[in-house]
């Protein structure tokens, strides 16, 4: 699986280089596609290597060791960090505005997605929760982890919302070079595509691609479970 990942994206690397090395006047649109082809090849590699890594076959193994580094939770308060203790009510005080923009998110996901015939996002795939099974962690250091789990991945799963919103209403990308897009954003019509704008529109409006993966990956994650009783089992 590496080895055909790696050979994939050698390959990906070697069609680049032919095309900048035919013309040093390609387009910024064209480097920017390209510089997404490679983020790309790059993340399905690494995908391919964490596939071959049981990361809890590795941590039932390892679990006396790894109990060894916990430190006792009366350190994680002691000596008294005065910067920590006042910016206290800030931090977790952001769970009440976190816990409305949940509820409204979802009242408008739920709701909207089925008029529009997106398919919804399933929440399970961004809403991950496994630190709290690191044996070196204290009970103090789990919630705090849990808390900013909880945050950053609410904050991915909005941006799928919006990804799959403004796919749906206005999938054009930016005349500017854009990082950190959303995972449906290299699908749009480029910035001054107006011939092509209305027919692609439509296209994107089926989300069958979507469906087809989510279906690809439930059919794998069924077939390839190994570790889904040691996670079942801890959160009891």
């Amino acid at each position: 699986m590496i080895n055909k990942t790696k050979q994939e994206l050698l390959a990906r690397l070697k069609k680049i280089q032919e095309a900048l090395s035919k013309t040093k006047d390609i387009e910024m649109k064209k480097l920017a596609g390209l510089g997404d082809e490679i983020s790309s090849a790059f993340e399905k590699a690494l995908s391919a290597i964490e596939a071959k890594k049981n990361v809890f076959k590795e941590l039932r193994e390892n679990k006396p060791k790894l109990k060894k580094w916990r430190l006792n939770w009366l350190k994680s308060f002691w000596p008294i960090n005065f910067r920590y203790l006042f910016s206290m009510p800030f931090i977790y005080g952001m769970i009440i505005p976190g816990i409305i923009f949940h509820i409204c998110l979802e009242i408008y996901h739920r709701v909207s997605f089925r008029f529009y015939g997106i398919p919804r996002v399933r929440s399970r795939d961004y809403f991950v929760y496994d630190r709290h099974l690191l044996p070196y962690l204290n009970w103090f250091e789990k919630i705090n982890c849990f808390y900013c789990s909880y945050f950053n991945n609410l904050l991915r799963f909005a941006t799928e919302i919006a990804g799959r919103t403004e796919r749906y209403w206005c999938p054009i990308k930016y005349a500017r070079r854009v990082t950190k897009t959303h995972s449906q954003y290299n699908k749009f019509v480029d910035y001054l595509d107006a011939p092509h704008f209305r027919e692609k529109w439509e296209e994107l409006r089926d989300f069958s691609d979507i469906k087809d993966i989510e279906k690809k990956e439930n059919k794998k994650k069924d077939e390839h479970c190994d570790d889904c009783d040691f996670i079942e089992k801890k959160n009891k």
